[in-house]
């Protein structure tokens, strides 16, 4: 990166994890219907709160959307850091978004959640495992174009 993106570098990680992180919660919002978005971000307190949270009202749901973005921010700049290692990374934005969200989706469901206070899931579907996929890399592609468009070769 050079020097002028270096000092973009924590606007971008949050612009970059702000931009994922809508994009995922926006699918979810979709994917989960007829679940509310309430409850949906009530799901993503229950990380903090366990079954609690799905009685918390606005108050968790505000936590879930916290946590959410925050979750995000920091995958924003762990990409961002490996970007600096891997220029690529912002070079093929169409190539290391999709990937790099496939990455979180696993991280997520295989490491953060069962170490969370989350209640148990069964396993999904193929249907929700492939959604839950396609909002993983929805996640990604907003993230590496983001990081890209502000700190790539271009920027």
């Amino acid at each position: 990166m050079s020097r002028r993106s270096r000092a973009n570098t924590p606007v971008a990680i949050l612009l970059a994890g702000l931009a994922g992180g809508a994009a995922d919660i926006l699918t979810a919002f979709v994917i989960y219907r007829p679940a509310t978005p309430v409850v949906i971000l009530q799901s993503v307190a229950s990380g903090w709160l366990g079954k609690a949270s799905f009685k918390g009202g606005l108050q968790a749901a505000a936590l879930g959307l916290v946590s959410h973005f925050a979750i995000a921010i920091i995958f924003a700049g762990i990409f961002v850091l490996a970007a600096g290692q891997a220029p690529v990374l912002l070079k093929k934005p169409l190539v290391a978004g999709p990937v790099f969200g496939v990455c979180v989706y696993g991280i997520m469901n295989a490491i953060v959640v069962p170490l969370s206070n989350a209640p148990e899931r069964h396993a999904p579907t193929a249907v929700m495992l492939g959604l839950g996929l396609l909002a993983h890399v929805l996640f990604g592609l907003a993230l590496a174009f983001t990081a890209s468009r502000m700190l790539g070769p271009k920027a």
